[in-house]
């Protein structure tokens, strides 16, 4: 199995790390000291990956791409497919809206309630930066500007049931969202 030379280390573990361990020899069927070193290479993948994105950042490409529900576009693609899109239908931008609606409920089975807390969300699909004006202003920047219509008609349906009480406005490149 390992061909280098071991070392004895003793270490103290609280009862919460014991458990832990127990539990994933079981899992896995080995011994503690394979558990303890499979931890520690998998903590230094860990730390590398937070060196190009925040851990939540990666949780939440994680829970996208997990569910085979989202796929990855290169940005070029993305803005050459809107660029191609135009106008669109009112159909498609119906679907959109619609789109939108259902994400709400997504995110409310996940509580993720709050305007910040969506608009955070949705930010790691790396459609805009997000600049937080105020507790009730919100600047999305868009990473491709032909996006604007695409992403203000799917913000539309995600706050639909705000519709008085919020306001989502289009500018060159930006869309402002803000609470009334």
């Amino acid at each position: 199995m390992y061909t280098q030379p071991m070392e004895r280390l003793s270490v103290s573990l609280s009862e919460d790390s014991i458990q832990l361990i127990n539990h994933l020899q079981a899992e896995r069927q080995g011994s503690k000291a394979d558990v303890i070193r499979r931890a520690l290479h998998s903590l230094v993948i860990l730390e590398e990956m937070k060196k190009k994105a925040p851990l939540e950042d990666i949780k939440a490409y994680l829970e996208y791409l997990s569910s085979m529900e989202h796929l990855i576009v290169d940005i070029a693609h993305w803005k050459a497919m809107l660029c191609e899109i135009a106008e669109g239908s009112d159909q498609f931008w119906r679907d959109i809206y619609t789109t939108g609606v259902a994400h709400k409920k997504e995110f409310d089975d996940k509580g993720i309630t709050s305007i910040r807390e969506i608009l955070e969300h949705i930010e790691k699909k790396n459609w805009y930066k997000l600049n937080v004006d105020s507790e009730k202003s919100y600047t999305l920047i868009l990473n491709v500007s032909a996006s604007s219509t695409f992403v203000k008609s799917f913000f539309e349906g995600v706050f639909s049931t705000l519709v008085d009480k919020i306001e989502i406005s289009e500018e060159f490149k930006k869309i402002r969202i803000r609470l009334l």
